[in-house]
C-alpha cells in the first residue's frame, strides 16, 4: 500500500485530497493542528511551522509507518492587505507557513521519497504566477513556492522523483475566512469545487505532470497579465476598490 502525507488535510482542499487518496487505496497521513472530522489512516497533531513538532512527526512516520511515497504540501494562509498597511509580523507568519515550512518538511521527508521514486506536490496559487494587488505578501510567498517547486524538480530529475506545481485559482472553500488583513476580496464569477480539483491533482500526480492550472480559465488571466500589464493593473485595482467601498 502506498503512503501519502498531506499537510492541512482537516478541511478544504486538503480534506478533499485525503478523501480522494483514501478512495484510491492509499494510506493517508494528515499533519495539522486539528484532527479531521472524517476517518483517516493516521492523524498527527502538528504545528508544521515548529521544527520540534516536525521532528516528532517524522519519528512517528518513520518508526510506525515506515516512510512515505508521496508528500502533498497543502497547508497555507492568505493575506488581503496593502503593503503599506500590512503588519510585518503577519507577513513573517505567512512566509513561515506558505514557504519555509514547505522547505523544511520536504527536506526532512525527501530521502524516503527518493527511495520510493515518489512525488512531491506543492499547492501553489495563481498568485504565484501573476501579481495581485492587496495580496502582495501572499503572492510573493507563492512566487517563492513555485520557484522552489521548479528548481527542486530539476535537481531530482535523475532520482526519478517528480514535483508537481499546482496553480490554484478561486475554489469553493473557507480560505477567505481565516486570512490576515482587513481588505475584502473581490467576488469571482466562476468558482469551481475542491472535489474536482482533488481529482485533477490525483490524475496529474499519477501522470507525473510538471504543473496544472485550476480552474483552467485562469491560464488566460495569467497570459493577459503578461500581454497587457497596465490594463491588468487598472482592472485589478478597480475590482478591489469596488469590493472595499
Amino acid at each position: 500500500m502506498k503512503k501519502v502525507l498531506i499537510t492541512g488535510a482537516s478541511k478544504g482542499i486538503g480534506e478533499k485530497l485525503a478523501l480522494k487518496y483514501l478512495k484510491e487505496g492509499y494510506f493517508v497521513i494528515n499533519l495539522s493542528r486539528s484532527a479531521p472530522k472524517y476517518d483517516i489512516s493516521k492523524h498527527i497533531t502538528c504545528d508544521i511551522t515548529d521544527s520540534k513538532n516536525l521532528d516528532l512527526a517524522f519519528e512517528i512516520i518513520d518508526e510506525e509507518i515506515g516512510g512515505i511515497d508521496l508528500l502533498i504540501n497543502n497547508a497555507g494562509l492568505g493575506m488581503y492587505e496593502s503593503w503599506l498597511e500590512s503588519e510585518i509580523n503577519e507577513i513573517r507568519k505567512l512566509f513561515e507557513l506558505n514557504f519555509f515550512s514547505v522547505i523544511e518538511i520536504t527536506k526532512k521527508f525527501l530521502p524516503m521519497i527518493k527511495e520510493n521514486r515518489g512525488s512531491v506536490v506543492n499547492i501553489s496559487s495563481v498568485a504565484g504566477k501573476v501579481h495581485l494587488p492587496y495580496m502582495g505578501a501572499y503572492s510573493a510567498s507563492k512566487f517563492a513556492l513555485s520557484a522552489f517547486s521548479n528548481s527542486l524538480r530539476a535537481e531530482l530529475q535523475e532520482d526519478g522523483v517528480n514535483v508537481l506545481d499546482v496553480i490554484v485559482g478561486r475554489v469553493d472553500t473557507s480560505f477567505s475566512d481565516s486570512v490576515f488583513g482587513a481588505k475584502r476580496s473581490p467576488k469571482t464569477p466562476f468558482v469551481d469545487s475542491p472535489e474536482v480539483l482533488a481529482e485533477k491533482i490525483f490524475r496529474a500526480e499519477q501522470n507525473r505532470r510538471r504543473e496544472i492550472v485550476f480552474p483552467r480559465w485562469y491560464s488566460f488571466m495569467i497570459f493577459l497579465s503578461k500581454l497587457l500589464p497596465s490594463l491588468y493593473d487598472r482592472e485589478s485595482i478597480k475590482k478591489w476598490k469596488e469590493a472595499n467601498g
